[in-house]
Parts: C-alpha cells; structure tokens; sequence
C-alpha cells in the first residue's frame, strides 16, 4: 500500500516530460498524509498534459457527502479496479499520474512501528499510476485522487504485500491515454532501495527532509 509519502518539488521536470508546468507553486512536503492536498499530472480537456492539485483520497461522484464516507480511497487495488463501483468510473475516463520523490512503509519490531523510506535506486523520482474524480457542483468542486498499488517485488516484499504501481516513462502516455490495464504490474526487483527512518515519520504533523534520512 501507500500511506505516506514525500514529494520534493525539484525532482521534477514537467516541461521536459510533459510540456507543461504546475498550475500553482507546489511547495515541498516530506510526510504527505491521506486527505491532504497532493500534485497529480493528468489529461487537460484540450487533450495536453497539466499539472493540478487535488485531495488525496479518492471521493466517487455517487457519494451524496463526503465527510461520511467510511471507507478511506486513498488506495485502489489493481485486481478488479475497472469493475469496482468506487473506481470504475474514474478507470474508464479520469487517469492520472502521482509524482512522488519517495514513500514510507512502516515494519513492526517488537510492538512498534518501525518506518522506512522507499525511493528509487537510480536516483530519480517516481510516478505512480493513480485515478482522480470530482464531486458536487461547480462552485464547490471537491476534486480527488486514489494511488493503485499491486503485489510487491522482492524489496518490498520484505515489509508489506503491496506496493505502489510504478509507470516508466514509456507508460505515461498509454496509462492517461486509457490503455490496456496491462501497465499495472509490479515494478522490477532492484527499481527501490530501503532504508530506516526515524519514528518521528508515524506523526504526519512533523515535516523536513531530516524524515528521509538513514538511521541505524
């Protein structure tokens, strides 16, 4: 799964890889909690790429309130996401790409949660395949997003059986596009490295990027 992650504005190259830039400033944060406003580059309705903030967590369109939604869409399973009623919708015609600089998982270790910090081994960031959504009327237009997470690979094996769906660059375009579902697969052993972070990460109010760093 995805519960928390880190997203540092620099890693990204928009320009470069979609010809667009942000719709507004995107200021770094390194302890990203579901409900909480997150970048996502999606398909504008002109057909070009751009690049907005929505909330994280995904809200169907069908739901007559938010705020009593039980279940929290912060993640959409790969198995069954174009049939399932949360998400189909969404599947069929609002795709989109999550730009993350790198995630937490957390271990348990004698009773406590130990985090660790999960980002690619070459280096640069990642994008992860997402869906968005939008609900109520257009003057108060709540729009949302949900990460899809398949099986894991054999580092993230080690800490949970899920993990973020990866797309490369030669998938974006097949994902927003609304290609075969056949990208969702789990991303190859080697693509992260892991390390241990400090226990300050299991409080989402505590921000820096001192959270990503190593300890023993």
């Amino acid at each position: 799964m995805c519960g928390r992650y880190a997203y540092r504005a620099s890693d990204f190259d928009y320009p470069g890889l979609f010809g667009t830039r942000p719709g507004e400033e995107l200021a770094d944060r390194y302890n990203i909690a579901p409900t909480q406003p997150v970048p996502v580059v999606r398909v504008a309705e002109d057909g070009s790429r751009e690049v907005t903030v929505v909330r994280w967590g995904l809200v169907p369109g069908w739901v007559k309130d938010p705020a009593a939604l039980k279940l929290s869409l912060f993640n959409a399973r790969a198995e069954g996401v174009a049939e399932k009623p949360s998400f189909r919708a969404a599947f069929r015609s609002r795709r989109c790409l999550v730009p993350v600089s790198g995630f937490y998982e957390w271990q348990k270790v004698d009773g406590a949660k130990q985090p660790w910090f999960i980002a690619r081994t070459d280096g640069r960031p990642a994008f992860f395949a997402g869906l968005w959504e939008t609900w109520g009327p257009a003057e108060a237009r709540l729009e949302s997003c949900t990460i899809i997470t398949t099986g894991p690979n054999a580092e993230m094996g080690r800490l949970h059986h899920r993990m973020p769906v990866v797309l490369e660059e030669d998938e974006f375009d097949v994902w927003l596009d609304h290609g075969p579902e056949e990208v969702l697969d789990t991303a190859p052993d080697g693509t992260f490295s892991l390390h241990r972070v400090s226990t300050r990460v299991n409080n989402a109010r505590n921000q820096g990027a001192d959270l990503t760093l190593r300890i023993d």
